[in-house]
């Protein structure tokens, strides 16, 4: 399938370790501008030292990126009930804090979701593996 090049929303399928259970979330793209202060903001450098801030990265960009999540896939403890959390504002579970609760119940969802569209969106193909072209192939064009 080819690649979408616009700007519709994308989703990203998660086994969940915590629920034991398959999660979905959807992002957005990122723009150029917001990969290319992902890379900047992962390391730092403060006069001889480099601080990998890659955490706080991947949520700050991660959370920018999130535009939504499945209803039913989080829930929250209200009254002794188990409440499920829509980011959807036409469902009676929408809850207008969703993704703050995301970054403090959730953050290694986050976190993998900027993992996942930041630093891991494509990779180079093993051309014996895979039966991808050849230098040799190349070179017949």
């Amino acid at each position: 399938m080819p690649r979408i090049m616009d700007d519709g929303l994308n989703t990203l399928k998660i086994w969940d370790n915590i629920s034991n259970m398959e999660l979905e979330v959807y992002y957005r793209r990122p723009t150029t501008e917001e990969r290319a202060a992902f890379s900047n903001e992962s390391i730092r450098r403060t006069r001889n030292k480099l601080l990998f801030r890659t955490a706080q990265a991947r949520q700050k960009f991660g959370l920018k990126i999130l535009a939504g999540i499945r209803e039913g896939d989080f829930i929250i403890k209200k009254g002794g009930k188990d409440i499920p959390i829509a980011s959807d504002p036409k469902s009676p579970h929408h809850d207008p804090e969703w993704k703050d609760l995301m970054m403090k119940y959730a953050s290694d969802i986050v976190e993998l979701l900027a993992a996942h569209v930041f630093e891991a969106s494509a990779e180079i193909m093993n051309e014996e593996e895979d039966g991808g072209s050849t230098t040799e192939d190349a070179e017949k064009n």
